[in-house]
């Protein structure tokens, strides 16, 4: 299967509305959480009301672009308010704008990593959100088969150890270190998803030779992802410095070739 890749350099909201109705099987982002990092051309510093219209209309598109049966996963995390350091639950605010927008959601994942910074004057943060969104409540895809895990309970006679058990919504990944950053040639990204947990995302909630879109695609990794598991995917960034770190991520990490369209 010869796989097909676009990689789109501009305003995310402009570039998915070039893609058609009803094309897109899975969309798996996390966007900017408008607390000032650095994210090159992209300025981080949105009033809040102007990051939730952004996040409104990213939820516009993809109620358009999705198939029927298909699923949105949005990654966010609790952060601090720029004035008053009070914690902003960014995850309940996506669930109301998703509801607005008439998905339901599925599951509240809750992704537990260990390597981060710890606080001084609150406790150390060391999880953040994957909000897993369908267009159907009755209908979409869900591979429970494909991505069961080991059991916790050994030497157990009536559990099938061919099986494994379903997954639950406490995922444990640790988040890309600045070491991982520095050998993959990209240190100046600032966040990078784990591969083995978009791939867990991709396997459970797509079919081979769907086409997978990340509109906030920042080093690529959701592409690799999509390409290791024979699917297609379309990149969004308004950075036009990351493409040529995407491509090269998906010639020197993919294990089967890709087209970069």
């Amino acid at each position: 299967m010869k796989l097909k890749n676009k990689i789109l350099i501009g305003n995310c909201l402009d570039q998915m509305k070039k893609i058609d109705d009803s094309s897109i099987a899975l969309i798996v982002t996390s966007p900017p959480y408008n607390i000032k990092k650095k994210y090159g051309a992209y300025k981080d510093d949105l009033t809040m009301e102007g990051w939730k219209d952004l996040i409104n209309n990213v939820f516009v598109e993809a109620q358009r672009i999705l198939k029927p049966n298909g699923s949105f996963f949005l990654n966010v995390s609790p952060v601090p308010d720029s004035k008053t350091k009070e914690i902003i639950p960014l995850d309940a605010i996506c669930y109301n704008i998703g509801k607005d927008q008439k998905f339901y959601l599925r599951n509240s994942i809750v992704w537990h990593f260990n390597n981060m910074q710890n606080c001084v004057n609150r406790l150390s943060g060391r999880w953040e959100k994957i909000l897993w969104f369908v267009k159907d409540i009755k209908n979409y895809i869900f591979h429970l088969d494909q991505i069961r895990v080991p059991y916790i309970t050994k030497n157990d006679k009536r559990l099938d150890p061919e099986g494994g058990r379903n997954p639950t919504d406490v995922w444990y990944f640790n988040r890309v270190n600045n070491m991982t950053k520095n050998k993959l040639k990209i240190a100046d990204i600032p966040t990078m998803y784990p591969i083995p947990m978009i791939e867990r995302i991709i396997t459970m909630s797509s079919n081979k030779g769907d086409i997978i879109l990340d509109p906030f695609v920042g080093s690529g990794t959701t592409m690799i992802a999509a390409n290791n598991l024979e699917r297609n995917s379309i990149g969004i960034d308004i950075d036009k410095r990351y493409k040529p770190i995407i491509e090269r991520r998906l010639k020197e990490e993919v294990n089967k070739q890709p087209q970069i369209l």
